[in-house]
């Protein structure tokens, strides 16, 4: 039986390459805001350029880092698949952060050099770097030094351990983390990709911001190995997104996104009319999904399917759609290659049905944080499992569920609460379009649960009603002592309540 690094060396290979001369003429990349279409002939031909320009231009050698702050764009595929060719690290970076967030993370990473858009000049222009802009105009910067640019027809030999992207997260104690990926990651998420039933005919909707996981992944770069197509949207909108999906001359058959832009759409005029004739397969990740949620697409025909992983690991559960149904709030089995466990404070795993942190061994975890070997080792039990820092539990057929994120769970009267539970319990109610719960000091219970509600428009509802109908569904400990009202929920880039921000307005 072949071992795990002779499984994965396949596909360490040029994908574009292949593409271009299987079938040169396959849509490769289209580009929703501006209406271009990229054959993978263009796609290869325009990556080997931005090569040329990274090598001759700005000096980038292996293992350097390339800046990237753009809003989603085609270009940033070929700008990836360029870093790739001459064995330089892409390092896209979340354009929502201030001038001192973005300082930090470039001492941390120290690139060679960025590609921007002008949109973020004010913000990046001070960085000590040199520059190559885009400006999506007729005198653009970018498009104007490729079409001059000379092809790199090299391609540096891939190595399994090679770090091929960084990707910046936001860490618990403010600092961001970059999470390094490798080769042997990227062919781990293409070897999983047959859960998916990736292929030729593929054609994903990409909406997430392409500096996270998600939007630069999930769906899409492995499809590029097959020969799919990746429609991509420059910025979330729940009213195009709606109808991109029901669009029969689109054809998508594949998206992904976090819960909060499923909402989104259901709220939107269209969605009441709307189908979805093509889609075969709607990933949702990235925070806990309400079962009210789910039952909204499988009255509409559509099971969105729960699916589990993060930046640090490639491909950890997927729910395939036939078991959606059956098993609702379940994100599914691991995938290939990939093994979890349930395990305790101690690491010690523990019992089907039994809550405790979800943790991962598989080639697909990466080797670590850029320049932090004690936050990495810090993720890593003595026997070689990733500590997720999420928690869940198998059923008694061994399927995941995710429960929650262990720092947002509190303790009260010595029970432990799963703020997640008690928001699936008010996503019931009609009135309220969204709400999140956190835990906050109590002098008699230690800590209790604080809920921010917000409601749906031209509607009422107070604390103690909100409070009343909980206990209905809840432990009288589970129901959150605590009511405010806001008008929106703080969110990351990538859709996630910021509970930090909760937690510093309502402590």
């Amino acid at each position: 039986m072949p071992s795990q690094d002779e499984q994965l060396v396949p596909y360490l290979c040029d994908w574009l390459a292949i593409q271009a001369n299987a079938a040169p003429n396959t849509l490769a990349l289209f580009d929703l805001a501006t209406r271009r279409q990229t054959s993978y002939h263009s796609m290869y031909d325009r990556s080997r350029r931005i090569a040329s320009i990274l090598v001759t231009q700005y000096g980038v050698n292996p293992g350097d880092r390339v800046m990237v702050v753009a809003y989603n764009s085609t270009d940033l595929y070929e700008i990836l698949f360029a870093c790739w060719r001459i064995g330089a690290i892409y390092m896209p970076v979340n354009w929502r952060l201030a001038t001192p967030e973005i300082v930090a993370i470039v001492d941390d990473a120290e690139p060679t050099m960025m590609i921007a858009d002008t949109s973020f000049e004010s913000t990046v222009s001070d960085l000590d770097l040199p520059v190559l802009w885009r400006a999506e105009t007729e005198d653009d910067p970018f498009e104007t030094a490729v079409s001059a640019a000379e092809p790199w027809d090299q391609f540096v030999e891939p190595d399994l351990d090679a770090t091929t992207n960084l990707l910046y997260t936001s860490g618990t104690t403010g600092r961001p983390k970059g999470v390094i990926s490798t080769w042997r990651m990227q062919a781990m998420a293409v070897n999983q990709a047959a859960h998916t039933i990736l292929g030729s005919a593929t054609r994903t909707l990409t909406a997430a911001p392409m500096f996270h996981t998600a939007g630069l992944n999930s769906f899409a770069l492995p499809l590029f190995y097959y020969g799919g197509t990746v429609h991509i949207m420059r910025h979330w909108d729940p009213v195009a997104a709606l109808s991109y999906l029901s669009d029969p001359d689109l054809g998508i058959t594949h998206t992904l996104g976090v819960p909060v832009q499923f909402q989104m759409m259901t709220q939107c005029d269209d969605f009441e009319d709307a189908t979805f004739p093509s889609l075969e397969r709607a990933g949702v990740g990235g925070a806990p999904v309400t079962e009210e949620l789910l039952t909204q697409y499988q009255q509409k025909g559509l099971m969105l399917c729960n699916s589990y992983g993060m930046t640090e690991v490639f491909g950890v559960a997927t729910l395939p759609p036939d078991q959606a149904q059956k098993k609702l709030g379940c994100v599914g089995w691991a995938v290939e290659g990939t093994e979890i466990r349930i395990a305790d404070d101690k690491d010690t795993p523990v019992p089907h049905d039994t809550i405790g942190e979800i943790q991962i061994k598989s080639e697909g975890v990466t080797p670590g944080y850029w320049q932090a070997p004690d936050l990495t080792a810090s993720t890593r039990t003595s026997d070689g499992w990733f500590r997720t820092g999420d928690m869940g539990r198998f059923d008694q057929e061994g399927a995941l569920y995710v429960v929650d994120r262990k720092k947002d769970m509190f303790i009260s009267g010595g029970e432990n609460v799963y703020p997640a539970e008690i928001e699936n319990v008010l996503a019931l109610f009609p009135e309220i379009a969204e709400a999140a719960v956190i835990g906050v000091s109590d002098a008699q219970w230690g800590e209790v649960g604080h809920a921010v509600v917000v409601l749906k428009q031209n509607h009422v509802l107070d604390k103690e009603n909100i409070r009343e109908r909980c206990s209905e569904h809840l432990a009288r400990y589970k129901v959150p002592k605590h009511v405010s009202f806001a008008d929106n929920l703080p969110r990351s880039a990538q859709g996630k309540v910021q509970k930090k921000e909760l937690k510093e307005t309502y402590a």
